[in-house]
């Protein structure tokens, strides 16, 4: 049996819960994800009677939502065991050229369209958030603590997560367009697990979400027939990169935390 000794802290409490993490990685994975969903639509809710001048509501949700995600990185000492790390510790980033070519290229093959200075740097805050708090959450975290059932299983299960956490846009957006995102977000959530898996860090992945939201935005294309053919490419490639199961297995040394203490960083 494994013994988790307390934290360098010296913090008992967060060996204990790290310990339930280890022995309950699926159920504690979904408890940070009805936790996080219940926080964000609660939010949001507050936000569209409290302050209705603030559009999108959900923009109030992402802000507080995020400044949480990061106290409780801080909280665990999380923050480079989840991938905001070294370039030491960086791995594989060969794998990156796909999603760069298919979230900066493609959008701009038929050119782009311009819009206001004021809309542009809303967009760009939005975005960058979104990248910022989804991939924490999802790619870092939730990742993180699915650990333990095998490389496979935890990005699948990730993504299925991350699918499920767009129902709260049911409360802002149409039911047709937010079944569609969970499907895309599905997606986007396996190859983006996948990465995360191969190249041993959040950073790139962070930027390359935002931009994918961003350009979208730019872009002549129709906005849902390209997030779909960029979706079915990012899980074409996210097939491919889980077939190689060793390179998933496979953590440089600065990952591998103690044998007593799993779950603490680096």
């Amino acid at each position: 049996m494994i013994e988790h000794q307390p934290d360098r802290a010296g913090r008992p409490m967060l060996s204990g819960l790290f310990a339930w993490f280890e022995q309950h990685p699926v159920l504690a994975a979904v408890v940070i994800w009805a936790v996080d969903l219940v926080f964000v639509s609660v939010i949001t809710l507050a936000a569209m009677a409290l302050l209705p001048q603030v559009q999108p509501p959900d923009f109030v949700s992402l802000c507080v939502d995020t400044v949480v995600l990061f106290v409780v990185l801080t909280l665990l000492d999380w923050w480079r065991t989840v991938g905001f790390n070294r370039p030491v510790e960086w791995r594989d980033l060969r794998v990156l050229w796909l999603p760069a070519v298919v979230t900066i290229v493609l959008p701009f093959l038929m050119g782009a369209k311009a819009l206001d200075a004021a809309s542009a740097a809303f967009l760009v805050l939005g975005y960058a958030l979104t990248g910022l708090r989804e991939e924490t959450l999802f790619r870092g975290i939730i990742l993180r603590v699915l650990r333990p059932i095998g490389p496979v299983r935890a990005v699948v299960l990730s993504a299925v997560l991350f699918a499920l956490a767009h129902a709260q846009n049911f409360l802002v957006r149409s039911p047709a367009i937010v079944l569609a995102q969970m499907v895309g977000a599905f997606c986007f959530g396996l190859a983006y697990a996948a990465l995360r898996l191969r190249t041993n860090t959040l950073w790139f992945l962070i930027v390359l979400h935002a931009l994918h939201d961003l350009l979208l935005r730019f872009s002549n294309f129709p906005l849902i027939p390209l997030d779909v053919v960029q979706d079915i490419i990012l899980l074409i490639y996210a097939i491919l990169l889980l077939r190689n199961r060793r390179a998933l297995e496979s953590a440089p040394a600065a990952e591998v935390a103690p044998a007593a203490e799993p779950f603490r960083s680096a």
